[in-house]
């Protein structure tokens, strides 16, 4: 066999597939574009509501409505992001860019639910575990890590638990 014939057979198909495999991881990263999201979270002041969306259009206006009918813009940054805090909402947070589909952030109520929720097992674990133990300090939650709201409910019921059962 010819020596170019041996090197053609063997380049023509590895140069082939490169051109096939670069269209192809061409046309997907242009396909997977990511839909626009958003969530809400309460704050320290329980009349606040914190509203975070991603992947919206980068340095465009987005409209950010709850049921009560307050509507506040907010511009999203050049990664597609923003942060918005909303005051006295209520019902569903949705937000919206012009031209683009409305997105549902969560409900108002949701976070201060959560949070009562957190301090309430926080408050129930700090107690049971100081009148157990007067020395237990360590607040426990599974793996996660461990939330500020559940923190302070267990500094709070273990504080209690020490103040009934383990002063002289």
């Amino acid at each position: 066999m010819n020596a170019r014939r041996v090197r053609l057979a063997v380049l023509a198909p590895l140069a082939v597939s490169s051109l096939a495999l670069g269209t192809v991881t061409f046309s997907a990263s242009t396909a997977a574009a990511a839909s626009p999201t958003c969530s809400v979270r309460s704050t320290d002041n329980p009349r606040n509501l914190l509203v975070s969306g991603r992947n919206f259009e980068p340095h465009r206006l987005v409209a950010v409505s709850s049921a009560s009918g307050g509507v506040r813009a907010v511009r999203a940054g050049a990664t597609g992001r923003f942060s918005l805090t909303i005051t006295d909402a209520s019902g569903t947070v949705r937000a919206r860019q012009s031209g683009g589909r409305t997105v549902r952030c969560g409900t108002a109520g949701t976070g201060q639910d959560n949070a009562r929720k957190q301090y309430r097992e926080g408050f129930r674990q700090g107690f049971a575990a100081v009148r157990a133990n007067c020395d237990a300090t360590q607040p426990r939650q599974g793996f996660a890590a461990v939330d500020e709201n559940f923190k302070k409910g267990f500094r709070d019921g273990a504080r209690l638990a020490s103040r009934q059962f383990c002063e002289d």
